[in-house]
């Protein structure tokens, strides 16, 4: 099988993984926030801020060091990294359940202890994921993955609603997915063919460190922009508060963090391959982009525009204070997925070092943004993070362009088409809306999708037909079955 279908296929196990992990919690999602409260969800999530902030300086960077590893001794490496992920993990935990009771009274809250204990828990089984996780990628073994994961994408959810129902209220975040994570992680063990002894391989684990030190840096700083926004906006607007940006940071990443998560898996397993080429290595990267611009695009505009319906629709009046700041996100989300392969063609090229001045810079701006923000609520919050991660999105494909050897604007020279249709589109479909008269969240929110895709596709045809071509190639290359009925769609 050649590397594109390999891609495809690989793109294909992992999208319907990830749909199924989004449809299974988002059903979920409805029937957990009608029974539990904003503060419920702000509450995991403060304490999840303190477990990613801790385990930052732990195996970060394992995976793309394994993925991007090119010798001959692979089956050795594993292991050495299997063992470097135990002593890592280990330590973590226990520095996490010593901060936790401190933690508790920061918070002023003695649940936290509790909730502290039960997620350690699940953090040390998903750590332990990794080792058999990178290897059934980088052997683009990719659907022996999905089908060891699938059950679980639907076990989780539904133990979860029961949970609720049961009286467990905060824990039923929780304990479910810890009572799963320990036979997940046997079976996707058991499903690699790596060999695991007592020896630790020491030796090896300088050569790791070496690797993924400036991705353990870069990390650092990203988890702390990442949580430090929600450790600023819990202290100045409260717990609650933050369990509804949660829900609107969680809905506006719930497509698009699943397809960069599926695309990043791929690609970190592909482009490394093509380093050598550095003009092929541009085509794959660019025509991979400008197909996933034409999928993910229309469904943050469509997002925008329906997002009042869709707070309602899904978890009614009460947390209807997210839905501004689930418009501003979009938009960050959109710039976010676009240049989400950044880390996957600097990692291919061992460019990290690069890559975390970058990061290192961009830390101390996103809190300062935050803090400021934050002194305006929810959506104050939302527009400072969002310009300056559009900022510096723009810093990241310029240093992308400068790998490949491309000037800056060669980017938005390939992407711009697919922005500007669906800014217009979703500028035509917003007034439309706004004329409407009121009528139920889901019939608006299903009215506007329609819309939305009948004018993009009409404009697609009229005006992109050049950079339809180019997404007709990929798709052909990548899902050749699927080819027939897009050139027809299309006209191509």
């Amino acid at each position: 099988m050649g590397v594109a279908k390999q891609v495809g296929k690989g793109f294909v196990s992992y999208l319907w993984r990830n749909v199924l992990e989004k449809i299974m919690g988002l059903i979920a999602m409805v029937f957990l926030a009608r029974e539990l409260t904003p503060y419920d969800f702000g509450l995991v999530s403060i304490t999840e801020v303190l477990l990613y902030l801790i385990s930052v300086f732990g195996t970060t960077g394992l995976a793309e060091f394994l993925l991007a590893y090119r010798k001959d001794d692979t089956d050795e490496i594993f292991k050495a990294a299997f063992w470097f992920n135990i002593i890592i993990t280990a330590v973590i935990g226990i520095l996490f359940l010593c901060c936790v009771p401190l933690w508790s009274v920061w918070q002023h809250d003695e649940r936290i202890i509790n909730i502290g204990g039960l997620i350690v828990g699940v953090f040390i089984f998903s750590q332990l994921q990794t080792i058999p996780k990178t290897w059934l990628s980088k052997n683009l073994q990719f659907d022996k993955q999905v089908k060891v994961q699938a059950p679980f994408i639907v076990l989780i959810p539904l133990a979860k609603i029961a949970a609720v129902f049961a009286g467990w209220g905060v824990y039923s975040l929780i304990i479910p997915t810890l009572v799963f994570q320990p036979i997940l992680t046997y079976l996707l063990y058991k499903s690699t063919s790596i060999s695991l002894s007592f020896q630790l391989y020491t030796n090896r684990w300088k050569e790791i460190y070496h690797f993924t030190k400036h991705l353990i840096g870069a990390t650092i700083f990203t988890r702390i922009t990442d949580y430090g926004d929600k450790l600023i906006l819990a202290r100045f607007v409260g717990i609650d508060k933050l369990g509804i940006y949660n829900i609107a940071f969680q809905l506006a990443e719930l497509f698009t963090g699943q397809l960069t998560q599926v695309s990043n898996n791929v690609l970190s397993s592909v482009l490394p391959k093509y380093v050598d080429d550095k003009e092929k290595f541009y085509r794959h990267y660019i025509s991979f982009l400008k197909a996933f611009s034409f999928i993910i695009l229309p469904v943050l505009a469509i997002m925008f525009i329906a997002a009042k319906p869709i707070i309602l629709l899904l978890y009614g009046p009460k947390w209807i204070e997210a839905v501004l700041p689930l418009q501003i996100l979009t938009i960050s989300a959109a710039f976010k997925a676009l240049s989400s392969s950044y880390g996957c063609v600097m990692n291919s090229f061992h460019q990290n070092k690069k890559s975390f001045f970058v990061t290192a810079v961009y830390g101390p701006v996103h809190l300062a943004a935050s803090a400021f923000g934050a002194m305006f609520g929810l959506a104050g919050l939302a527009i400072a993070v969002t310009v300056v991660k559009i900022v510096f999105i723009n810093w990241n494909i310029k240093q992308v362009m400068d790998v490949v050897t491309k000037p800056f604007v060669r980017w938005y020279e390939d992407v711009a088409p697919f922005l500007i249709i669906n800014i217009l589109s979703g500028a035509v479909i917003y007034f439309i809306a706004s004329l409407l008269p009121k009528i139920q969240p889901l019939a608006l929110t299903i009215c506007i999708a329609i819309g939305f895709i009948i004018l993009y596709i009409v404009s697609l045809r009229l005006v992109l037909k050049q950079s339809l071509s180019a997404v007709a190639v990929t798709i052909h290359n990548t899902f050749p079955k699927l080819s027939p009925y897009f050139n027809k769609l299309f006209c191509i």
